[in-house]
């Protein structure tokens, strides 16, 4: 298996029940009923709340600098105000959104913590990406050039994910302003 590239001017969008935003997924895998990794893009316009899962780790990640709260009934707090910054807590638990400004892009991903650790970084540079781990990354800024991968370049908005069978790949920004999140996920 590849690399699989993805562009979010590509991916289904799927309106959310309170018409507050809509998610466009990445990947699940391996299957929905039975996933261990789960990735989609939120576009938040208004006040709402995450979807709760029976089970897993959230990793929130946001993709642009339009600031948004997270909240939930226990004195849970995240306020995330730039693109980078991130959460990560429990799938089950209850999380209240509250946005200023519509249009916040929220990375969303559940993982099995029984199965994976998940860590997320900015990327700026050449990187080699490992093999024998799954793994997504997401353009903010700039194009990067790909190997190993069903695609060769990537701008903003576009990105790519594996699993630890797809061997190796290498990322290589062209020009100076970019930057990407990486979110690497390590077998447990």
């Amino acid at each position: 298996m590849k690399i699989k590239c993805f562009d979010i001017m590509e991916l289904p969008i799927l309106d959310w029940n309170d018409g507050a935003g809509a998610s466009q997924e990445v990947f699940c895998w391996p299957v929905a009923s039975d996933y261990s990794l789960r990735a989609s893009i939120a576009t938040i316009n208004q006040d709402s709340y995450l979807k709760r899962y029976a089970e897993g780790e959230r990793l929130v990640v946001l993709l642009n600098d339009q600031p948004l709260l997270l909240t939930d009934t226990k004195a849970f707090e995240h306020r995330l105000e730039r693109a980078g910054d991130h959460a990560q807590f429990s799938a089950q638990q209850f999380c209240a959104v509250k946005v200023s400004e519509p249009s916040v892009k929220l990375m969303n991903f559940i993982f099995r913590d029984d199965r994976w650790v998940a860590i997320n970084y900015f990327i700026t540079e050449d990187c080699r990406l490992p093999a024998n781990q799954a793994g997504l990354v997401y353009v903010l800024n700039g194009e990067w050039e790909i190997s190993g991968a069903n695609c060769h370049h990537m701008a903003q908005g576009q990105g790519a994910w594996w699993l630890p069978d797809i061997g190796e790949g290498d990322i290589k920004p062209l020009s100076t302003d970019s930057k990407l999140i990486w979110i690497e996920l390590l077998p447990r």
